[in-house]
């Protein structure tokens, strides 16, 4: 099972926006992360866990599913750990 670090970004923000990528999100089993003390003004960070999805299939799904809420996202992903 490979675990993946998102970041999702938007360029100016509100607190609205947030809450509706956790809404759309959640029901893919992004998770989020604690943000270091609620510094969360330009993205937010979850973790998806996946043993079938590449980490470009995990990008492209953020992604997608960012762009619902607000466009032109900026996605970051890494792979935390591989098992």
């Amino acid at each position: 099972m490979t675990t993946y670090r998102v970041r999702v970004g938007f360029h100016n923000p509100t607190g609205l926006t947030f809450r509706q990528l956790d809404e759309v999100l959640e029901p893919l089993r992004f998770w989020r992360t604690d943000t270091s003390g609620g510094n969360f003004r330009y993205y937010m960070e979850y973790e998806y866990q996946s043993e079938v999805r590449s980490i470009c299939d995990v990008c492209e799904l953020a992604y997608s599913q960012a762009c619902k809420v607000r466009k032109c996202p900026l996605i970051l992903v890494e792979a935390k750990n591989l098992g």
